[in-house]
Formats: structure tokens, C-alpha cells, sequence
């Protein structure tokens, strides 16, 4: 704080010896920069108001010395003037991608499940008869083992045809 209060007190000694033209110009309230004196608030708001605006005001007459590009432009603040309205910007549509298939969709897994409850049902109606069962026909028997092996050989089948369809297709 007492640097700042150092630095504001020489800028206030040099804006002295400004003429009283000079002063007029450059639309900086002097009375802040005056008061810096009066006490911590009184230097944080000449560091806020009054140096940003010296500044600007006196960059144009030493733009030309090495030293000048040291200098840092105020930021302007505040809201923009509602005079001349901006065009909305016009946005491209973002560039479609080629979308790489992360899942099965809903056709396939209705399928997948169907072929896996006619396995699973098949193996049950053939496994019964091993377990035991034997009151149907060796012909009956015979045909839901041919049933059971049929329906594995088309969940394979089928889950074969889902990864070269998937491997087919590729991103």
C-alpha cells in the first residue's frame, strides 16, 4: 500500500505541472488523486479512476519513445452503446461424422434373445428326457434333439452374422 500510495503522490507532483489546458483535456477526476491522503480507500479508488485514465490521456504524446510499449491499454468496460446492433454470427452446421456403432440396436437384440429362448428351450425339452422322462417316443426324442441342435446351430449363426455385419461395416 505505501509503494502505491509512493507512485500515486509523483503522478500527482508530475500532473501539477501540466498546463491548466492539458488538465481540461483529459477528463480525469483530479479530486480523487487529490485526496489519496485521506486514507486507504481514498488511494484504491485514485488507482481504480484516476490512473487508467492518465494513461490513456498522455499515451499519445510519448507513443514514439521505447519506453512507451511498456505501457498498458486501459480495458474499456461497461455496456456496448445500443446504437448500431452486431449480426448475429451464422453458425455452420457441424460436419456430420460417420457414426461408429457402440451397441446392438433393438432389432438385433430382440433377435438375439428370441434365438437364445428357443435354444434354451429346446435343451430343456431334450435334457427332460435324459434326466429321465421316457414316455414319449424314441422318435419324439429324437426330434427334440435335432430341435436342441438346430436351435444352437442358429444362435451361432446368428451371433456370427452380428459381428461380420459389425466388422463390415467399420468406421
Amino acid at each position: 500500500m505505501k509503494a502505491l500510495r509512493e507512485r500515486l503522490a509523483a503522478m500527482r507532483t508530475a500532473a501539477a505541472g501540466l498546463s491548466a489546458a492539458q488538465r481540461a483535456k483529459l477528463d480525469v477526476p483530479w479530486a480523487d488523486l487529490e485526496a489519496i491522503d485521506s486514507g486507504t480507500e481514498a488511494v484504491w479508488k485514485a488507482a481504480k479512476r484516476v490512473t487508467p485514465k492518465i494513461i490513456s490521456g498522455l499515451t499519445p504524446f510519448v507513443r514514439d519513445d521505447p519506453e512507451a510499449a511498456f505501457l498498458i491499454a486501459p480495458i474499456k468496460r461497461g455496456r456496448k452503446a445500443e446504437g448500431a446492433p452486431e449480426e448475429p454470427k451464422v453458425k455452420e452446421p457441424p460436419k456430420e461424422r460417420a457414426r461408429t456403432q457402440t451397441g446392438l440396436t433393438g432389432k438385433e437384440i430382440a433377435g438375439l434373445e428370441l434365438v437364445i429362448q428357443q435354444r434354451a428351450a429346446a435343451d430343456e425339452a431334450y435334457f427332460t428326457w435324459l434326466r429321465g422322462n421316457h414316455s414319449l417316443p424314441l422318435s419324439e426324442w429324437r426330434e427334440r434333439r435335432a430341435r436342441a441342435e438346430r436351435s444352437r446351430r442358429a444362435e451361432q449363426r446368428y451371433i456370427e452374422k452380428l459381428f461380420t455385419s459389425r466388422s463390415v461395416k467399420g468406421p
